[in-house]
């Protein structure tokens, strides 16, 4: 007579996560390198594989920290003076292979660029410029910088903004601005939806602009700010105007707080996309 002994089904479970488990910690390594830069260092970071994040370190130094979630991913890391210059290469295609996060100094220009990997900058200050194809951009807590974004389809979020150049370019990606004021802002998207929310501040200027895409607009009711709208072909919702302040195609302009000393100006134009503009 044969006597069978079955394994527990969770013993079997357990002793085949194991191996998994093993190989994932085995194929994810993380580094990290340091360089001492003088002022104004040149730092470029390029990775078509994960993510970027890059905020500042609060002194000369840039620390630079990779994780990496493949065998196939190199990370070559170069410094020539006070240029560094980061970036991630692979055989292999994904979007969470390699992961940058780098710490800079706040005057730094930055470079940050990626296929379709997230791209965050927060805090700094100086010259800060993201491209990307459909990758999500992010900047936020931004003073007294200069921020060039350009993308493809990739959504752009802007955030916490204080007196800052914003030049903001997009095929079809949508753009979001919350909360940025006392900047020059130039937004231009071809097809995507651009969303301003906020108080602009005194003496900003912003420029947005969309060919088919939406503009919706939300400014305080007692925000000094002069606005000129104009749809060309977008459609028409002259009954709704009173409600939601969406603005007829034959309005060339509306001045909100017209003439004030000190006021921001905002122009809105689209060619066949419909402008909201909402005061509450």
């Amino acid at each position: 007579m044969t006597c069978r002994v079955r394994r527990p089904t969770s013993s079997i479970a357990l002793l085949t996560a194991v191996p998994i488990l093993s190989v994932m910690l085995a194929s994810q390594e993380t580094k990290l390198v340091r360089y001492v830069v003088g002022p104004k260092p040149l730092i470029s970071i390029t990775n078509d594989y994960g993510a970027i994040t890059v905020s500042p370190s609060g002194n000369n130094q840039v620390v630079v920290s990779t994780v990496s979630h493949s065998d196939a991913i190199r990370f070559v890391n170069e410094r020539h003076g006070d240029r560094v210059e980061l970036r991630a290469e692979s055989d292999r295609r994904g979007t969470s292979l390699a992961e940058y996060t780098v710490l800079v100094p706040n005057d730094s220009i930055v470079t940050l660029r990626s296929l379709d990997g997230s791209l965050r900058a927060e805090g700094l200050r100086g010259d800060v410029i993201l491209e990307a194809a459909t990758a999500h951009v992010e900047v936020t807590a931004i003073t007294g910088a200069h921020v060039h974004i350009k993308t493809l389809s990739g959504p752009v979020t802007l955030t916490d903004i204080r007196d800052s150049h914003l030049d903001i370019h997009s095929v079809s990606g949508n753009i979001d601005i919350h909360n940025v004021t006392g900047a020059f802002v130039e937004v231009s998207s071809g097809s995507g939806r651009i969303t301003y929310d906020g108080d602009p501040g005194f003496a900003g200027y912003y420029r947005l602009t969309s060919h088919t895409g939406d503009l919706d607009v939300s400014i305080p009711a007692n925000a000094s700010v002069d606005i000129k709208a104009r749809s060309l072909k977008g459609k028409s919702e002259q009954a709704a105007s009173n409600v939601d302040g969406v603005v007829p195609t034959d309005q060339k302009s509306l001045f909100l707080k017209p003439g004030v000393a000190g006021a921001s100006r905002v122009v809105l134009r689209s060619f066949k996309g419909r402008i909201r503009l909402k005061r509450p």
